[in-house]
């Protein structure tokens, strides 16, 4: 009887993890995010290295690791352990090898030194505990030239965000603080804006 409820909890775990993975890709957020429209807009290409800071569960880790092609490859790194084991899940499951986890801190997010050709954020720099700093260690590892893309949803055309998300000033007053400085700002999704920088000379 034992076995039997201990194999039940293992047989319920692995359906939740299962859940847990497929939230992340759905054609609602597709059509809210549009990420092939966002990845065009930014102009990634095939065989770019792009690293992702926050990459939670890797929603859009996966549709980089598409735009960028067998000769490119996606660094996804979070700070939480079990949201790169999802990545890594996915990866396997879907025979994804151009996708690398990277554990990070709050401060630093142990990108490879002078890699990567740009550098996404989506959805996390307002939950960002240092900002500043984050980004600071973020410069060691961008190749010249290299961009930085900011996707985050925009306070004041999200319907009750209740303050979670940021205004597009104070994003812009945070990059303002940081090595980086603002090229340009695309405002065509419905919710969310795109902030592209590069670094400050």
């Amino acid at each position: 009887m034992i076995k039997k409820t201990v194999l039940s909890i293992a047989s319920l775990l692995f359906l939740l993890t299962l859940v847990s993975d497929a939230q992340y890709r759905n054609a609602s957020r597709d059509a809210i995010e549009q990420p092939e429209k966002v990845m065009e807009a930014v102009g990634v290409k095939p065989g770019m290295l792009i690293g992702e800071i926050g990459a939670g569960h890797g929603y859009f880790t996966f549709w980089l690791a598409k735009g960028v092609g067998e000769t490119g490859k996606v660094y996804a790194n979070d700070i939480d352990k079990s949201a790169l084991a999802a990545i890594e899940r996915r990866r396997a499951s879907e025979s994804v090898p151009n996708i690398e986890t990277v554990l990070g801190t709050v401060e630093d997010p142990r990108l490879p030194a002078g890699a990567l050709d740009m550098v996404f954020v989506v959805n996390a720099f307002h939950d960002l505990e240092r900002p500043v700093e984050l980004l600071a260690n973020l410069l060691p590892a961008l190749k010249p030239g290299a961009t930085v893309v900011i996707m985050d949803r925009d306070h004041e055309r999200t319907p009750d965000s209740e303050g979670h998300f940021l205004t597009r000033a104070e994003v812009e007053e945070i990059v303002g603080r940081s090595v980086f400085e603002m090229v340009r700002v695309e405002t065509f999704l419905r919710y969310h804006n795109l902030y592209i920088l590069t670094a400050r000379k």
